[in-house]
């Protein structure tokens, strides 16, 4: 009787292993994707989110990946819940990297927390310089915060100065009091010092309690020839109507986030978004002329993956850099692993295109 008994439990223990190995999909990979995909940030989010999906789809429909790709999406709109979602995300599902975030303040969270559990952080949105110093787990595929910082100094020294010929111009920073605004502020300021512009009022504020009339009052009292405004969309909005309708007398200004150039800003203030310069992603406005050929073909199977899956819309500035972000990903460097990838087999993959260096990182052997 006991030896029926056992076989009877080995027989239930082999029905139950093959049962599980029938109902799970075999030679699939898990990757984790952090997205705000609800709260202020949300269309941004999600369009970036929509990017990744399509490099993901149109990697696999032309082959590139040897292994099937299925990414686990979670919504997190606070810092606090994106490090939740990097901890979910590990500790269930033990993906080997996890791409995001659109914004700067999630990603700092969530690539911090990944980089404490060695799990690889593929950055597609979020521009801030910390999120990538001194991290080894952490990459982006987009330019730094302070990288934009100094396309609003270099355009307002190169192209604005020569046509009001000054001698001592004096600049306003206004930034949100965040990682995101800091990064492009300070890259702001210290190239202004090297090129002898005098920023003469750094105006910190918190995107979530600010006055947008006592921000243009302290700039109306600073007298400067130009403003360098770092805001998000709804704060950048309020703070340039409240200029205007003091009257604040300024030569230029630029804006140093993406919030200037989405549609929104210009739709939302009109005639008086009439003067204002922006130093971010550009948009589809911009010429394909400068594209290689094979750079231009990429592009436009992008767009059809892109409109295919979301109702024939083109392509937003943050819908590209996802797919930049996910392309480089799925493409580059999966699709030239073989096995099944792991962290840090991710990290050291030799990419089929070495002399493409769309990351910023530390410690690695291809670092740009």
């Amino acid at each position: 009787m006991r030896r029926l008994v056992l076989v009877a439990l080995a027989l239930l223990v082999v029905a139950a292993a093959c049962g599980q190995s029938q109902a799970s999909p075999s030679h699939e990979v898990v990757l984790g994707a952090i997205y705000p995909l609800s709260g202020p940030q949300a269309a941004g989010g999600k369009e970036e989110l929509a990017g990744v999906k399509a490099a993901l789809a149109l990697a696999q429909s032309s082959g590139a990946l040897k292994t099937r790709v299925r990414l686990d999406v979670v919504d997190a709109t606070t810092p606090q819940a994106a490090a939740a979602a990097v901890d979910h995300l590990v500790r269930d599902d033990h993906v080997p990297a996890i791409l995001g975030t659109y914004g700067s303040t999630l990603s700092a969270a969530a690539s911090a927390r990944a980089e404490e559990l060695k799990t690889v952080y593929w950055e597609t949105g979020a521009v801030a310089d910390p999120i990538t110093a001194q991290r080894r787990y952490v990459f982006r595929t987009v330019a730094t915060g302070s990288a934009l910082g100094r396309m609003a100094v270099n355009f307002t020294h190169e192209v604005l100065l020569p046509t009001y010929k000054l001698e001592a111009p004096k600049v306003v920073v206004i930034r949100v009091n965040d990682v995101y605004g800091r990064s492009v502020g300070g890259g702001e300021q210290t190239l202004a010092a090297s090129l002898g512009m005098s920023v003469v009022d750094v105006i910190e504020y918190d995107p979530h309690a600010y006055d947008a009339a006592v921000i243009a009052a302290r700039v109306a009292a600073d007298r400067p020839d130009f403003l360098w405004d770092v805001s998000y969309l709804d704060d950048g909005v309020a703070i340039w109507q409240a200029l205007v309708r003091e009257h604040v007398a300024l030569k230029a200004a630029v804006g140093t986030s993406s919030a200037f150039c989405m549609p929104d800003f210009s739709k939302r203030l009109g005639t008086d978004a009439v003067g204002v310069y922006a130093a971010d992603k550009p948009d589809a406005d911009i010429s394909d002329a400068a594209l290689s050929a094979s750079g231009l073909a990429l592009l436009q199977q992008a767009r059809t993956a892109y409109a295919r899956a979301n109702g024939g819309a083109a392509m937003s500035i943050p819908a590209v850099a996802g797919f930049v972000g996910g392309w480089t990903l799925f493409h580059d460097v999966l699709g030239s692993m073989t096995g099944t990838p792991s962290s840090d087999s991710i990290r050291w993959t030799k990419v089929r295109t070495p002399a493409r260096r769309p990351w910023s990182g530390s410690g690695r052997p291809w670092e740009s």
